[in-house]
């Protein structure tokens, strides 16, 4: 299996990004890996009611816990497939590490090995929020944005220690297809 790990904000272009570069390369594209398990008719509604309740869990070793089980569903699921993955560990780190709950991500290393490449989209908060108001004025995400820089430190942190092939991609200035071609560029060099 390879796979490819597609992290960042909501609003920097991921899902996008993560569709074309699996195009491009011959990949599957996995959104979510838990709906597979939720919803059995292709949407993701049963899913996404339930990831809401998880994160309003205030309990971050349950919410880790859970994300976790996604990726080792996943590989499980999608065994000897190469895969291109909107969000995977990185992030999950990200929003809900914490020094309680290392071992949850010691296991899942364990488990899973590190991806071929994990690739961070990066963008500015205020092009986040820009971007996000354009989708909606009210938007979710657009508090959520605010703590852009934190979160991104985290997901560079996660990879570090893990010692995961990572690269930081700034988004900012990129159409999707630019920010494909600069993947492209990079899984060249880490290969």
């Amino acid at each position: 299996m390879n796979h490819i790990s597609i992290e960042g904000m909501d609003g920097v272009g991921k899902t996008t990004t993560c569709r074309l570069l699996a195009e491009r390369i011959g990949y599957k594209f996995i959104e979510k890996p838990l709906h597979y398990l939720f919803d059995d008719d292709g949407g993701i509604e049963n899913y996404q009611t339930i990831a809401r309740k998880v994160n309003s869990n205030a309990n971050r070793d349950f919410t880790s816990m859970f994300y976790a089980l996604g990726s080792i569903y996943m590989y499980g699921m999608f065994q000897g497939e190469d895969i291109v993955t909107d969000r995977h560990l990185a992030s999950n780190y990200a929003w809900s590490g914490t020094e309680h709950n290392k071992d949850v991500y010691d296991l899942a290393v364990k488990k899973l090995g590190a991806p071929r490449l994990t690739v961070i989209l990066y963008s500015p908060t205020d092009v986040i929020v820009k971007r996000l108001i354009g989708r909606s004025k009210d938007d979710k995400d657009i508090e959520r944005a605010k703590q852009s820089e934190r979160i991104y430190s985290r997901m560079i942190e996660f990879c570090k220690a893990y010692h995961f092939p990572y690269v930081v991609i700034d988004t900012s200035k990129m159409n999707p297809e630019q920010t494909v071609d600069a993947i492209l560029e990079e899984l060249e060099k880490h290969d």
